[in-house]
C-alpha cells in the first residue's frame, strides 16, 4: 500500500487533503481528493483546470514547514473517489464565482471535492451546495474527520 511523503500513513481513496492558506496555496488555500489511482485530483487556476498528479509531486508544491491536514469522510470514499477520477477531466476552467453544484466544467478546488462526495456517493459535505465552499470550510464538516497533520 502507499503511503504519504514521510509517514507510515497509507492513503486511501477518498481522502482529502487540505493545505492552508500561505504563498504555496497563493494565500486562498486548496484542497484536493485522493483518488481510485491513488493520484491527487484537483481543480486549479489554469486550463485545463482539472488536473491529476502524484503525491509526491502535490508535495514538491509546499514550502517548507507548511502544514497539511488529512481528512477522511465516515462513509462513501472509494465512491467519491471513483467519481474524482472519472471526471477530472471535465473541469475546464477555475471559477471561484460559480457557485452552481451542477457545473462541472467551471470549478474550483473545494468545490470539486464537495461535488466527488456529492454525486459520487450522495453525501453532502456543506449544508448549503449552491454557494461558495472555500477550502478551509471542509476542515469542519460534520461528515469528516482530522486524521492527520503532516509538515512539509
Amino acid at each position: 500500500m502507499k503511503t504519504y511523503p514521510y509517514s507510515h500513513l497509507s492513503m486511501k481513496p477518498g481522502d482529502i487533503l487540505y493545505s492552508p492558506i500561505g504563498r504555496s496555496t497563493y494565500f486562498v488555500g486548496h484542497t484536493v481528493i485522493i483518488g481510485t489511482d491513488l493520484q491527487v485530483k484537483e481543480s486549479l487556476p489554469r486550463r485545463p483546470s482539472g488536473n491529476s498528479l502524484s503525491i509526491e509531486t502535490f508535495w514538491s508544491r509546499h514550502n517548507k514547514g507548511d502544514m497539511i491536514t488529512l481528512l477522511r469522510a465516515k462513509e462513501g470514499q472509494l465512491a467519491a473517489a471513483k467519481w474524482a477520477t472519472d471526471y477530472v477531466q471535465a473541469v475546464k476552467s477555475y471559477h471561484l464565482g460559480n457557485y452552481d453544484i451542477q457545473n462541472l466544467a467551471k470549478n474550483y478546488c473545494s468545490k470539486f471535492v464537495v461535488q466527488a462526495y456529492y454525486f459520487g456517493a450522495n453525501i453532502k459535505l456543506a449544508s448549503k451546495l449552491n454557494r461558495f465552499i472555500p477550502p478551509q470550510y471542509l476542515r469542519y464538516s460534520l461528515n469528516l474527520k482530522r486524521i492527520a497533520l503532516f509538515q512539509c
